[in-house]
């Protein structure tokens, strides 16, 4: 489950660098890519005021934006869809799915094999995803 939420989060930061207040960042002339991801992130994440992340953050922008509020983030999160999740282990728990389903995930690719499988499939019913079984288990414990 854990791993399914950290997948989750990716998905929303990757999502949200798409936001307009995060396009518009107004960096300074000659800010090299990697910095200019790093500094979206950084401001999608939220920047500690007065922190020394803020001070690195701002010496990279023309004049600091207005916040990313959490507001702004939950709307434009909220238009995630068609998201696919790929699994080398297949879904032993229908939690897994619910998390999913709060990132626009519609359409699983995953092993199967599990005791769990249908109770697993009929949660992606549940939620109008796909749930598509490869037969091939990579991960091995």
């Amino acid at each position: 489950m854990d791993c399914v939420k950290l997948a989750g989060r990716k998905v929303d930061t990757w999502w949200l660098r798409q936001h307009p207040k995060v396009q518009e960042l107004p960096f300074v002339a000659g800010t090299k890519r990697q910095d200019r991801v790093n500094a979206r992130v950084a401001y999608i994440d939220g920047v500690a005021p007065g922190s020394p992340e803020e001070e690195a953050f701002l010496e990279l922008l023309e004049t600091a934006p207005a916040p990313l509020t959490d507001d702004d983030k939950s709307g434009f999160v909220d238009g995630l869809e068609g998201v696919c999740v790929s699994s080398d282990a297949f879904f032993p728990f229908r939690d897994s799915i619910d998390q999913l389903a709060r990132h626009g995930v519609r359409a699983i690719v995953q092993p199967g094999g599990s005791v769990q499988d249908e109770g697993v499939t009929d949660a992606c019913n549940e939620y109008g995803m796909v749930m598509a079984h490869s037969g091939v288990r990579l991960f091995h414990h």
